[in-house]
């Protein structure tokens, strides 16, 4: 059973209008996909079967079922917990994921954890404990009161990343950071969220959340030691997003989709994607553009 690009949404142009010849020089014969979760593979509310208007549909599931058929592997990279990727991919039928952005590599449905963190010192704690120990998230949440909380309940039952909701520049933050001497850990804008807390100043205009973890620590690093464990060229590879830290991706794999919420909910993204030749964007939103993706990576060798 094969899906029919014919039968499938277009990409971000049409077809004719896209450089297909470098598409399918970059990336010959996709084997593994490196894929966001929320925003990028799930829709609203982290739902599979919905759209960006909210509508039900079974495109992203599907294009799931035809990376299985085709035995793609598909490995989902998340700020989520590695519990809570496990059972994302219990249900989708996926074996190894990355887990609170970057932190952590997971295989064979977590029969193995490979930490990914540099040189920082964890002095037989988890990193999470280590990163509470030493004073960071004291220091931001005091120098940022009224402008950043703990983004409770996804702070809660985590081993790396300490995660935060609230208004900040994050650039400031990790000058603030390496001046009071915790230069081994950044601050990272992971995208806007809905959730709203009385305790926040009602000035804020919009509330984002916030991952504090290891400097060496990213998606892109994770995506980079992947590759090497498990010896995947590079040119076998596709990553899809929708954020900033997912265009981060693109020098790691052979081409990068991000899905076109990415660039209506940050149009600053939209000059960025000109400086990576292997950057695509998506006609569709959400599930409905990954699936665009997969339709035509696949569908391709079969028109």
């Amino acid at each position: 059973m094969f899906l029919d690009v014919k039968e499938s949404p277009v990409l971000g142009k049409e077809l004719s209008e896209w450089p297909l010849e470098l598409l399918d020089r970059i990336v010959p014969d996709v084997k593994v996909i490196y894929s966001d979760v929320d925003g990028t593979l799930l829709g609203p509310g982290g739902c599979l079967f919905k759209n960006e208007e909210h509508e039900y549909t079974a495109a992203a599931a599907q294009a799931i079922l035809a990376c299985h058929l085709h035995r793609i592997d598909v490995v989902l990279v998340s700020g989520r917990n590695r519990h809570q990727l496990q059972g994302d991919a219990r249900i989708l039928g996926f074996q190894n994921w990355i887990a609170e952005l970057g932190c952590q590599l997971v295989y064979d449905m977590g029969e193995t954890v490979v930490l990914n963190a540099g040189d920082f010192r964890t002095e037989g704690k988890t990193v999470w404990e280590a990163i509470e120990a030493g004073g960071a998230p004291a220091l931001l949440l005091e120098s940022y009161a009224g402008l950043l909380e703990y983004h409770l309940p996804w702070s809660q039952n985590r081993e790396c990343t300490h995660i935060f909701r609230g208004w900040i520049d994050t650039l400031e933050a990790n000058e603030l950071l390496a001046g009071e001497g915790f230069a081994d850990v950044k601050i990272i804008d992971n995208g806007q969220v809905k959730r709203r807390s009385e305790l926040l100043r009602a000035d804020i205009p919009e509330i984002h959340a916030y991952h504090l973890l290891p400097a060496a620590s990213s998606k892109a690093s994770a995506v980079r030691k992947d590759r090497d464990l498990r010896a995947i060229p590079k040119e076998t590879t596709i990553a899809i997003g929708d954020s900033a830290s997912d265009l981060a991706l693109a020098p790691e794999v052979g081409a990068l989709f991000l899905v076109k919420n990415a660039i209506t909910e940050n149009s600053g993204l939209l000059e960025a994607v000109k400086d990576y030749p292997n950057v695509f964007v998506t006609n569709h939103a959400m599930g409905a553009g990954w699936a665009e993706a997969i339709h035509y990576l696949i569908g391709r060798k079969y028109v």
